[in-house]
């Protein structure tokens, strides 16, 4: 079984650039945005959200030489719903709290969103298929649906701040359902 704890992902510059700077772990990235390493940014963000496109961003679906679909090195099996337009996201952050199955969410860069991050034991073949289905059940538990651009494989994800992140230290691995 994989230690998603371990996982790296693709780190950019930003959302205007194909090559990746490096890779790092994921729990890493997690870590500095809790710890507020983008905090001056990201308030600057949330003052005028066209300065969003100068954030850094990553890949959380895993590694690549390049950002597209077919330039994927390593696989995580990561999965991130994109949740945008919330009045109260601390309200849904607090429902995604139980769900046993999310595993890490945060408030976007835009202060009205979350990133929620779900680990699968999905193929890369089945990457559509998972994602939809949790998108799917997401919305079962929630009423919330993901931002229905923000699902493919090669989607960055800004970075954001938020002190509260949420990470579920023991969170049930989305199986995908057979049909």
């Amino acid at each position: 079984m994989k230690n998603f704890n371990e996982l790296k992902v693709s780190f950019f510059e930003s959302v205007k650039n194909t090559m990746p700077l490096y890779s790092i772990e994921i729990c890493d990235l997690f870590n500095s945005i809790r710890a507020g390493r983008w905090k001056k940014e990201v308030d600057s963000c949330r003052m005028d959200l066209n300065k969003k496109r100068e954030l850094p961003c990553f890949t959380p679906s895993g590694v690549y030489k390049e950002r597209n679909s077919k330039s994927l090195i390593i696989y995580s099996g990561i999965i991130c719903l994109d949740i945008d337009n919330l009045d109260h996201p601390e309200e849904l952050k607090r429902v995604c709290k139980s769900i046993s199955w999310v595993w890490v969410v945060f408030i976007s860069p835009s202060g009205r969103g979350l990133k929620i991050f779900i680990q699968t034991d999905s193929p890369l073949e089945k990457f559509k298929e998972t994602e939809a289905e949790i998108a799917i059940s997401f919305y079962e538990i929630t009423g919330y649906m993901r931002d229905d651009r923000a699902k493919d494989l090669a989607r960055l994800q800004y970075v954001s701040f938020d002190q509260e992140l949420y990470e579920n230290l023991h969170p049930e691995i989305f199986e995908k359902r057979s049909r």
